[in-house]
């Protein structure tokens, strides 16, 4: 498995999964380099989503909030759980450069503190696929503000490098690459972003889904060598919408 994987890997266990592409390098001054300019053929963000009213009672706490993440059963046979984190932590032993771009490699709970619950669950699946997903629960009037720090991130972040001291000398410089995604609309209010991570001839490729279904905002992503199918994130993200409505079945 190559050192870029694993580190990359590490760092994409933070909101569901995460990306990469090449990243282009330019200086803006004597005293500080510009942080990466995005890559040709990537969109651009267009204007974030916005909240929509929150309705109905969200989970009452955590515990509640995880059993409506899906679980291994609603996952195809080949991905395992794997050991449960804590969602409201950040990814310490990460660093990036630009530092505040660490961020996307966290969870909503982490990127926006204030949740009254939160909850997350990661899965590993073959040739070094993972889905990642968490969520976290606010007050009425915090849905809003946690929706649109997270999206801010992402505009701020378009392209950003690893600055994880490496394992060993021959560890290839690791760049990202965050861009939306086309995903169908979701839950009450929904976008989608890609993070694509590459490190010489290899690719990492996250797509995400960020949704809010009522007072809870959820990440659903899917990581692979190879770029993911939007309609496999689609679907996963519906199933996923289904469980926090508290609609049985897959």
């Amino acid at each position: 498995m190559p050192a870029f994987v694993r580190r990359a890997g590490r760092a994409a266990r933070g909101p569901a999964g995460v990306v990469l592409v090449a990243l282009v390098v330019a200086g803006c001054g004597d005293d500080e380099p510009a942080a990466p300019a995005p890559s040709d053929g990537l969109p651009s963000f267009g204007a974030p989503v916005t909240a929509a009213p929150v309705a109905g009672p969200g989970p009452a706490g955590s515990a509640e909030l995880l059993n409506r993440l899906l679980s291994s059963t609603d996952l195809p046979g080949s991905f395992t759980p794997l050991p449960a984190r804590d969602p409201g932590t950040g990814a310490s032993t990460d660093a990036t450069d630009p530092a505040a771009c660490v961020a996307v490699l966290t969870p909503v709970a982490a990127q926006a503190p204030g949740a009254r619950a939160d909850a997350a669950v990661q899965y590993a699946g073959p040739d070094f696929s993972s889905i990642d997903i968490d969520a976290a629960a606010y007050a009425a009037d915090g849905v809003g503000p946690a929706l649109a720090t997270v999206q801010r991130t992402l505009r701020e972040c378009v392209g950003f490098t690893d600055a994880t001291p490496p394992e060993n000398a021959d560890d290839p410089s690791i760049t990202y690459e965050v861009a939306p995604f086309d995903q169908p609309a979701a839950g009450d209010s929904s976008t989608a972003y890609q993070v694509l991570v590459r490190a010489d001839e290899l690719t990492l490729h996250s797509a995400v889904a960020l949704v809010q279904v009522g007072d809870t905002l959820t990440q659903i992503a899917v990581t692979a060598p190879e770029s993911v199918q939007p309609e496999v994130l689609s679907a996963l993200t519906a199933q996923q919408v289904r469980r926090l409505r508290g609609i049985a079945g897959p």
